[in-house]
This record gives structure tokens, C-alpha cells and sequence, in this order.
């Protein structure tokens, strides 16, 4: 009788939130937080992030959902960290271990060889540093070619930040984001405010698209709605991979990132090296993805896109792409106007259906 009392303790002692996206990470270092809560009526019809902590109110889970229904991502870009549908969180004295699953809530190996990452904790219970393993428990790497993150706090909100492979060779923070050794400036409400990318003796230095700099900008609700790039001398430069001065995002009133669009340094708006001028996304009901539209910098479309949701909302059922004319176009690299996803009875997705512009099937070898 004890036992079950015990039990019953911890089971009523969790706590449950519901969050429409997440506050804006570039590092593992970060806590995971949620922006724009709601509550759980309004979960049962919306896409969320649902946390669950214990009885000492640490976070031990985080899933995507749509009411109990663990969904895959629906293309709503909430974070560069954020790989898996499921994520559980175990502690130990000085440890922090993740483990991430797929919508069918199994375990999976995910963005590389992703199963298992362990978390080095010091005495104040801060991150100090991260490797990953695969499902077999053996040292691994994620998709950037990265297997370990150090840290080391600087104070005042300030932490130094360097990646490593398995051969203990430096990394960038993602393939299309060059800095190396990096300081992280954390506000007094936690949320990443700079990225200073230093040499060893903790200089600026310009990355090989010439930045040393990024400072992020939020909005009043908590949005990530600004990003501005300067090189190693603090002048505003168009560098990074956009090659904006200045980028933007734009949300609607549920949080979700409806516009993406740059600018150079002078605040003349800018096109991406691909052309891409500006990005329109649409939702529906439900928060998901249904439509977007990529301009180039005179107002021409450059692509357009829909997708299709199962009634419920919950599963991706069609991706069509379209002319100016709203006519169905088989697009250059894509090789396709129309996919169909399938899916086997267990609810995993068990293979696509390719049509051109006729929505007749294409037969890919």
C-alpha cells in the first residue's frame, strides 16, 4: 500500500504544458522551452509541443502532437534543434541522457546517428558537454559531422562553444553556417541574443562567408523575427549563408512564420544567392504547412506549393506544385508535379506515388 501511495505521489506531482512552437535554439547547450502556450482543450485541435516534467519539475519529455497523436514535422521551423518527434529526458547526479523516437513513439537512431545523447552536468547542474550514440551504443556523429559539444561558462550569460567529429577535429556549427569556436550571449530571459565566432585568443575573426557576428533579435511575443550579420570589425555585412545584412521573419498571430525576406546593408531588400527574394507560407486550421510561395526580386513566383492533410489533420497526404496559372508543373528538380504519400496500416509512412502535370503516374527506377 505504501508503494502505490508513493506512486500515485509522483504520478500526480507531473506537470503538463502545451506549447503552439518552441523558443528559438542554435545549440544543445539551450533549455528547450515552449512560446505561444495553450491549453489542453485547445491541444486536442492544434499542433503543439507538449512538455512533461516530474516531481522536481525537470523536463523529461517534449513531443509534437496534435491532440494525443504524435505527428511528424509540419514544416513549421521552430528551431535548428529540434530532429525528432519525441524526445525523453532521464537524470542522474551529473547527468542529463536524451533519447529521441519516431511517430510511432519507437526509439530511432535520428539526423545521423542520433539515438543517445549523454549530457556532462557540473555541480550548478549546468551543460558542460554532449556526445551522441547510435543504437548500438558506440560514439556516433549527427548529420553535421559533429559527435561532442563543449562548453564552458564564461559567466554573465555569456558560454563558450566548440564541436568536435570523432576524429576530435573541429566542426562549424552546421555545414552551411562556418563559425567554429563560438561565445553564446544569453539575455536575462535566457534567450540567445549573440553568436560571436572568435579565434583562439578570443578575437573576432571572419568565417569563409564573411561574418564574425550574428546578432537575434525577438519580437514582443517571444518570436525569432530578426537576425543581423557584422564581420570581425562590428560593420554590417552581407554574409552567412543567405548573404543578408539583415533577414526577417514575419509570424501570424498563433506564432506561426508566415514571410521570410533580406536585406543588404543599407536595408535595400536583397535576394539569396538561389534567387530567393521572399518566402509566403500559409496554415490551416491545425497550424500545419499547407502552402507556400518563394518570390524572386521582382515579384516573380519561383515556385509554388501546396500540401494536403488528411481531414484530421494529422498526416501529410499530397504535394503539388503549380504555375503562375495555378496549373499543376512538373517541377525542374524535383522530376514530379504531384506526390502522393502512403501509408501502412500502423500509421508509418510505407512509400510515395509520383504524377506529372496530368496526374498521371511517373514510374521512378
Amino acid at each position: 500500500m505504501l508503494l502505490i501511495f508513493l506512486i500515485n505521489i509522483e504520478v500526480f506531482a507531473q506537470k503538463t504544458e502545451y506549447y503552439r512552437h518552441l523558443v528559438f535554439r542554435e545549440s544543445h547547450y539551450s533549455d528547450i522551452r515552449g512560446i505561444h502556450e495553450i491549453d489542453e482543450q485547445s491541444s486536442k485541435k492544434e499542433t503543439h509541443y507538449r512538455f512533461v516534467y516530474d516531481n522536481q519539475n525537470r523536463l523529461v519529455e517534449v513531443s509534437h502532437r496534435l491532440g494525443d497523436f504524435i505527428i511528424n514535422d509540419n514544416n513549421n521551423w521552430d528551431s535548428f534543434i529540434w530532429f525528432s518527434p519525441k524526445m525523453t529526458i532521464e537524470y542522474t547526479n551529473n547527468q542529463e541522457i536524451r533519447y529521441y523516437y519516431n511517430r510511432l513513439d519507437k526509439k530511432i537512431e535520428t539526423h545521423g546517428k542520433m539515438y543517445k545523447a549523454v549530457f556532462d552536468l557540473d555541480g550548478n547542474g549546468k551543460r558542460t558537454v554532449v556526445k551522441f550514440y547510435d543504437k548500438d551504443n558506440n560514439p556516433s556523429e549527427n548529420a553535421w559531422n559533429i559527435h561532442t559539444y563543449q562548453w564552458t561558462d564564461l559567466g554573465n550569460g555569456n558560454v563558450l562553444e566548440k564541436r568536435f567529429n570523432l576524429k576530435d577535429e573541429p566542426q562549424t556549427i552546421r555545414p552551411d553556417f562556418t563559425f567554429y569556436t563560438i561565445k553564446l550571449e544569453y539575455g536575462d530571459d535566457d534567450n540567445l541574443d549573440f553568436i560571436h565566432h572568435l579565434d583562439e585568443d578570443g578575437n573576432y575573426v571572419n568565417n569563409s562567408m564573411n561574418a564574425a557576428m550574428d546578432r537575434i533579435v525577438y519580437d514582443q511575443e517571444g518570436n525569432f523575427s530578426r537576425w543581423m550579420v557584422f564581420d570581425k570589425d562590428l560593420k554590417p555585412s552581407e554574409g552567412n549563408a543567405p548573404q543578408f545584412a539583415i533577414g526577417e521573419h514575419l509570424y501570424d498571430c498563433r506564432g506561426n512564420k508566415v514571410e521570410l525576406r533580406g536585406f543588404d546593408v543599407i536595408g535595400r531588400q536583397k535576394s539569396m544567392p538561389n534567387g530567393v527574394t521572399r518566402i509566403l507560407n500559409t496554415y490551416d486550421q491545425f497550424n500545419n504547412l499547407i502552402e507556400e510561395r518563394i518570390f524572386d526580386l521582382s515579384g516573380n513566383i519561383l515556385q509554388h506549393t501546396k500540401k494536403e492533410y488528411s481531414k484530421d489533420g494529422k498526416r501529410i497526404e499530397w504535394m503539388k506544385f503549380y504555375d503562375v496559372k495555378g496549373l499543376l508543373l512538373v517541377h525542374p528538380q524535383a522530376k514530379f508535379a504531384a506526390m502522393k504519400f502512403e501509408y501502412a496500416e500502423d500509421g508509418s509512412m510505407s512509400g510515395q506515388k509520383f504524377y506529372d502535370e496530368n496526374m498521371k503516374e511517373i514510374h521512378r527506377q
